[in-house]
Parts: C-alpha cells; structure tokens; sequence
C-alpha cells in the first residue's frame, strides 16, 4: 500500500489526467441520474392529459425513462472507451519502474495488484468528484431537456443515495477494465522487456489477442453489412417514405461506426500522407514525424473528435436533407455529457505525452533551433491531429449525404452542396482549436526548467 500510494505521487503528472478524465466522466453520469429523477418526480406530480388524449404523466413518465436511458448508455459507453484509453496509456508509461520493481524482486502478482489498485484509486477519486460536479451539471442538462419538451417546466433535480453507488461502479467499474488488460500484460512481461519498454509487445498469438482480433473483424462486418443493407432498403424502398428514412439513419450511424472501429489503423496512414504534403522547415518534419511515431496515441486522440464531428454529418446532414428538424438544443440534450466525456479524453492522451514532447523541444533548442520554430512544429502536431479527425467526419458526411440522396430522391452532388457545412465547420474548428491548445500548453507548462534540467529529468 505504501508503494501504491508513493508511484502515485511521484507520477502524479500522468495520474492526475487519469483522474480528471474520471472526474469528468463520474459528473456526467452522476448529472443525468439527478436529471432522471427529477423529471420522474414532476412527471409523478402531473395531471391532465395532452394533445392526443395521453396522459401526461404516463407519457413524460416514458419519455424520461426512454432519453435518461439514452443519454446514460452513449456516456456509459464513452466513458469505458475514455478510461480505457487512458489506463492503458498510464501504465504503459510506467513500464520501466515496474520493470526495475521485478528487477528487486516483485512477484508478478504483486506487480498486477498495485497497478488494479492505483486504477481502483483514480476511480474512487472520480465517482466521488463527480458525484460533487454531478449538480451543476444536471442545473445545465435540465434546461436543454424542458426545451426538447422530454421533461416538464419545473423540473429540478433530484439527488439520492444509490446515485453514488451507480457512478462508482460505472467509472470504477470502466477503470478497472480498461486496465486489466495493460496489468495483466506488465505482470507477464520480463524484467528486461519493461525496462526496455517494450513490456506486452510480443508477437505470440495469445487467446486474448485472438478474440481481440475476431472481435474487431465482426465489428467491421457487421457495420459494413448495416451499410450495404441500408444503402439497398433506402433505394428500393421509395423516395420519403418511413421505412427510406429508417434506412438512411441506419446506415448513416453504421457508417460512423465502421469508421471509428477502423480509426487505429486509419489515423497512421492519414498522418502519414499529410506528412508527404510538400513544406518547407523542419517545423513540419518534427511535426509529422511526432505524429507518424506517436500512432496509438494519435488514434486516441482523433477518436473523440472523429465521434463529435461525425455526429454532426450525421444528425444536422438529415435535417439539411428534409427528414426532421434537428436543433442545437436537441442535439445538446441527447448528445452533449457523452461528446464532453470524449472530448477531455481527447485532451487529457495529449497532456498525458507532455513530458515526452518537452523533451522534444528540450532537444531541438539544445541542437540551436529557434523557440518559434518549436511552437510552430508543436501547433503543427496539434493540426495534424485535428486534420485527421476532419478527413475521416468528412467521410462519413460524404457516407451520409449518399444515403440522404437514395431516400430524398435529389442527386448525390446535389444534397453534399446543402449538406451541414455550416455546423461541421464549427465542429471542426473547435477540434483545431483544442488539438493546438492542448498540445502547446502541455508542452509548455514544464518551461520553469532550463534545457538541461528537462533532458535529465524522468517526467
């Protein structure tokens, strides 16, 4: 125990993000139970019945139940990809003290043990934070939910007990499985191969690799079959009927979702490929090599911003073709807690690499580059990232707009000139505008220390 607690003070860098990300994460999800309860609770007190003949209380009693259930599952699921991420990337950082632990002696159980119980911590540390955050939160939700008319004026939430045991055994619960994988694989690892940092990266084909593999290959088959079965049902179903309609969301959603499970092996390339565009200085040479070299965590990194992007094509592309009338408060509401879980995610895989990206800059001014040629090739990563994630939502928008197309009866090229440029140029700037932010101020925050002083340090 005391080791435990004593590596995560020393590495308090990495942890912290971990345990900001849980924090975000345990707030939203502690934000929309208040939310249901709230409107559970005005629903309950209501009379009457409304334009249909349906009784209000009956009808806003299942629509609570039916959009709390939607927003709490789309954030449950970005916070398992969120932590998951970022317990994998934490212990992999750490992987040469565990390797010097074993060195002197640790048993390979021990080794699993702490590291379980470090992600136990963060995740203690979350659902407790978020549980405190989890108000202000729900004051903002609410708001978006009355105007969606998903919850009754009035409506305020509602905190109880059994609240804080749902947020800890989601973010506890997520923190725990994202990381039992990357303890597993440090504790079975050699002594020399986590000293050497290569801790886990054997080419045997374990069962666990298998699945993982299996896994992925389904995946990808079933959005692609989603794809063609949608594409098929939206054009010999007829132009503006229900069942086209049903067929183009569909396949619009299996689209992004054929995307982002094919963003690990998709983000390398892309980055790769900007990296051969023709410039000059070696601010874009750092700049694409950083990116080129960093390729798991350049995935983590575009994912969040591929998700929200592709989310726009997705929802504003429909209400651009003519099939519903999708506002930003609409979109807020169903879809705002889970982009905001995924978002600092984004952020926190970029700070979590600051100390190997000081070291960069640390390495160029000591081999006589300018300090604006190191903020130019550090803004220039943060592009490349962003620009990523731009590439690939403008695939799927691309993917939408055609099945928009098959069910509005208007030409392909037709619907992609009225398609949401508006709303994904916003998005997409927004990604620009972090991806850059959080890369330079990562980079920066260790600028107290002279150049020697970063090269020789740790962290």
């Amino acid at each position: 125990m005391h080791l435990l607690f004593a590596d995560l003070r020393r590495h308090a860098s990495s942890w912290t993000w971990a345990c900001v990300v849980a924090v975000v994460a345990g707030a939203c999800v502690s934000g929309q139970f208040m939310v249901m309860h709230g409107s559970l609770r005005t629903a309950s007190a209501a009379t009457g019945v409304n334009q249909w003949g349906i009784s209000i209380r009956a009808d806003m009693t299942d629509a609570a139940h039916t959009v709390s259930a939607f927003i709490i599952a789309s954030v449950v699921l970005a916070t398992a990809a969120v932590l998951t991420s970022t317990a994998a990337l934490v212990i992999a950082e750490h992987q040469r003290d565990h390797g010097l632990w074993r060195a002197l002696g640790m048993r390979p159980g021990t080794l699993r043990a702490i590291l379980l119980g470090q992600l136990a911590v963060v995740g203690a540390v979350g659902s407790l934070g978020g549980g405190a955050l989890g108000w202000p939160v729900a004051r903002a939700m609410v708001p978006l939910l009355i105007d969606q008319e998903v919850a009754l004026p009035g409506t305020t939430p509602q905190w109880e007990t059994g609240d804080l045991i749902w947020t800890a055994v989601v973010v506890a619960g997520a923190e725990m499985i994202g990381g039992w994988g990357p303890a597993r694989r440090a504790a079975r690892a050699t002594e020399m191969e986590l000293i050497a940092g290569r801790g886990g990266a054997g080419n045997a084909w374990s069962l666990r690799r298998l699945l993982g593999v299996l896994t992925r290959i389904a995946l990808v088959g079933g959005f692609a079959t989603g794809v063609v079965a949608a594409a098929v049902t939206a054009r010999s179903a007829g132009a503006m009927t229900d069942e086209a309609i049903d067929a183009v969301i569909l396949g619009s959603f299996s689209a992004l979702g054929l995307v982002c499970v094919l963003t690990p092996g998709l983000v390398p390339l892309l980055e790769r490929l900007l990296g051969l565009l023709p410039a000059r200085g070696p601010a874009w040479l750092v700049a694409t090599r950083t990116a080129s070299l960093q390729s798991r965590r350049s995935a983590a990194t575009v994912l969040p911003f591929l998700v929200a992007i592709g989310l726009v094509a997705v929802m504003f592309g429909a209400t651009h073709a003519g099939f519903g009338n999708m506002r930003l408060s609409g979109f807020l509401a169903m879809f705002s807690l889970a982009l905001v879980t995924a978002w600092s995610g984004g952020v926190a895989v970029i700070a979590m690499s600051a100390s190997g990206r000081r070291r960069d800059a640390a390495l160029l001014e000591a081999a006589g580059a300018r300090e604006r040629t190191v903020l130019a090739a550090q803004v220039l990563e943060g592009a490349l990232h962003a620009g990523a994630a731009v590439i690939l939502g403008l695939l799927v928008s691309v993917a939408t707009s055609a099945f928009m197309a098959a069910a509005s009866g208007a030409g392909v090229l037709a619907t992609i000139v009225r398609g949401p440029w508006g709303e994904l140029g916003v998005v997409g700037g927004l990604a620009l505008a972090t991806t850059c932010l959080a890369v330079v101020a990562s980079a920066r925050a260790g600028r107290r220390r002279s150049v020697g002083e970063v090269l020789r340090a740790r962290e």
